[in-house]
């Protein structure tokens, strides 16, 4: 009976993990489709501007909207491959077992910033859905349309700073998945 839950346990981390990074990669894919539509704006801009002599009203606001969701969106993967930004000189002159402890650490500290800044962030976005508050550029939405995307991909890149501190793998050069 007990094994039986040991692995189900096993079971459900897993799952829970392969839904994790299923997300993560659908959000990927949005924040490549982000930086696509923020090229075309930017294009079109120019384009209606130069050419025709009648710029758009909303090309500009649509790429600061589309910026925000892009970089947040990107975060959770760049977090899941580890190749966030990551200062490996003193890790790389430590012994294997003193780095391996280290990067660990940096990790839960990554992972309680990332939590702090997923509340502080989700509590901004509540306040402005609940006062129903507008964005002020010349194309004007609900702000919490543009900023719910920032305690995504916080909350994201956070359990991934979990998921590595619990890893039980050694330290490794950064840059270097761990598979």
């Amino acid at each position: 009976m007990t094994r039986t839950l040991i692995n189900n346990r096993g079971y459900w981390s897993r799952r829970l993990c392969a839904l994790h990074d299923f997300v993560t990669h659908i959000g990927f894919i949005l924040s490549a489709c982000c930086l696509a539509l923020i090229v075309f704006s930017y294009c079109f801009e120019v384009i209606a501007r130069y050419f025709f002599g009648a710029p758009t009203v909303w090309a500009s606001s649509l790429v600061s909207y589309l910026l925000c969701a892009m970089i947040f969106l990107v975060v959770p993967e760049l977090s899941r491959k580890r190749i966030h930004i990551f200062i490996s000189i003193v890790p790389d002159m430590l012994p294997t077992n003193y780095a391996t402890a280290l990067q660990r650490a940096t990790y839960l500290t990554g992972f309680l910033a990332c939590m702090l800044a997923t509340w502080f962030c989700l509590d901004a976005t509540t306040s402005q859905y609940v006062r129903g508050i507008l964005t002020i550029n010349e194309w004007r939405i609900p702000k919490w349309v543009v900023s719910i995307f920032i305690p995504y991909g916080m909350f994201s890149a956070g359990l991934y700073f979990l998921r590595q501190t619990l890893r039980k793998s050694e330290y490794k050069e950064p840059g270097v998945p761990v598979a």
